[in-house]
């Protein structure tokens, strides 16, 4: 019959929790209190260290029975519920001292502020079960957060996937996240100015202390779009000035979406959204093109013993460990001279040795080179006999193979290659045979030039 009174009580914790809270601060701050008459502040602050403990001890009982029947995890109550038994005993223990005490002493001073400092801990660990781990810092202005520590997460606009994007719920995926992005910060649970809550299809229709703001159908009618395209000098235009606005894009998108019914359901494609008014909310699955690790940026000391060999040697980009290798100021290179790229071999991720006097057995070495991307043998001496050694490169995309002598036999060695996307080889034996080839295909783009404009009929006139 009496089930009901421990969440009862449970529930209670909320309210409780003031009464100690509010006494103990009294009773410190008369710790601290000048006093004109000796010891004249001490029966009160006694009095209120008694109170507040036997207080903090309810408020402790009705906070366990909330744990018990409101299923908080231990975990995250422990450190709370810990701290405010700490506080009770604290309290109790004051009363103690000041009762054997006729004077405020520096040590019931110390005692004071330490219990102080544990009610605040208590408090703020109470609040951030109830509210979030925010809710102190997120009324403070941002800088101010961030110097505090407190990680802010700012509201994300739209997101949508390239693919089947005219698929997605037009408010769900693209209205809602512009509310939140652009209303939410005044109009949401906790903040709802103008009594009008943004974050939710039900608050929106609900509207606010001065009626509904959405008129299905309707958007000049809806004071939801109106208000949007007034001046923003005009007091009634939202957001309001100083505040984030909206792009002219995502306004297009609110009228859209209340021309088709300002409802929860329907799809972009439904609305007939045109692409181009969600060009800038596609998120594009961009695939980088030189291999993503975790190898540091080479020191500058490094980069000068490069370049005082005769290599241009320079980031692939900026913050990459990832090195471009040129030999543009260096066609004496030569196989002996591999030895000097040897330190940095695990990071070259374009090796362009075009115009110099390597030899095919250097292509074993090159074959053994983890990250590069692009290599460039161009107007070198290489016949193609050990071609199939680059296969084997993991990441090699780009394969530049322009006035050597390679033939179309030797490019198809590099069949087995899964990473290669492109291989040129402009005026060689292959670009020759190419033509003549038949069906022969590769896994990759083949340029070989050769190519011919059609005749046009322009071309005959004699002017």
């Amino acid at each position: 019959m009496f089930d009901f009174l421990g969440p009862l009580l449970g529930r209670m914790h909320p309210l409780l929790v003031h009464l100690p809270i509010g006494i103990l601060v009294f009773g410190i701050l008369l710790c601290f209190f000048p006093q004109k008459e000796k010891n004249n502040l001490v029966p009160a602050a006694r009095l209120a260290f008694l109170l507040g403990g036997i207080a903090a001890f309810g408020a402790g009982i009705s906070g366990f029975l909330q744990y018990q029947f409101e299923g908080f995890v231990w975990e995250d109550v422990m450190i709370h519920l810990i701290a405010g038994v700490i506080t009770a005993f604290g309290s109790l223990a004051l009363y103690y001292q000041l009762r054997k005490s006729d004077a405020i002493t520096q040590k019931t001073k110390i005692s004071a502020l330490a219990l102080g400092l544990i009610l605040t801990l208590t408090g703020h660990l109470g609040g951030t079960l109830t509210h979030g781990e925010n809710y102190f810092a997120e009324v403070l202005p941002m800088e101010l957060q961030t110097l505090l520590g407190f990680e802010i997460q700012p509201e994300k606009g739209p997101e949508l996937a390239e693919e089947n994007w005219e698929n997605a719920e037009l408010f769900t995926a693209v209205i809602q996240p512009i509310f939140n992005q652009n209303c939410k910060s005044c109009h949401n649970p906790r903040n709802k100015k103008g009594e009008l809550d943004l974050t939710t299809m039900k608050g929106l229709l609900a509207g606010g202390e001065d009626g509904l703001v959405l008129t299905a159908g309707d958007p000049d009618h809806s004071e939801l779009f109106s208000r949007l395209i007034l001046p923003k000098e005009d007091d009634n235009h939202m957001p309001p000035a100083e505040k984030r606005q909206p792009s002219k894009e995502e306004i297009a998108l609110i009228e859209s979406w209340i021309k088709n019914g300002g409802t929860e359901k329907g799809t972009l494609a439904e609305a007939e959204i045109p692409r181009k008014l969600i060009e800038q909310f596609i998120v594009r699955n961009e695939i980088p093109f030189y291999p993503v690790n975790t190898i540091a940026s080479i020191s500058g000391d490094s980069l000068a013993a490069l370049k005082a060999s005769g290599f241009f040697a320079e980031a692939v980009e900026s913050g990459s460990g990832l090195l471009k290798i040129t030999c543009t100021n260096f066609p004496g290179f030569q196989d002996g001279d591999w030895a000097k790229l040897s330190p940095v071999k695990n990071r070259i991720a374009y090796l362009d040795l075009g115009g110099t006097k390597l030899s095919d057995a250097l292509l074993d070495s090159i074959g053994l080179l983890p990250n590069l991307t692009v290599l460039k043998l161009s107007s070198t001496s290489i016949s193609g006999e050990s071609l199939n050694k680059l296969s084997q490169l993991p990441n090699l995309k780009l394969l530049y193979l322009n006035g050597t002598g390679v033939t179309l036999e030797q490019i198809q060695t590099l069949t087995p290659s899964k990473s290669l996307e492109k291989v040129f080889a402009y005026e060689t034996p292959a670009s020759a045979e190419f033509p003549n080839s038949g069906k022969l295909s590769f896994p990759f783009l083949l340029e070989t030039g050769n190519y011919s404009l059609p005749k046009l009929p322009t071309d005959t006139i004699v002017y």
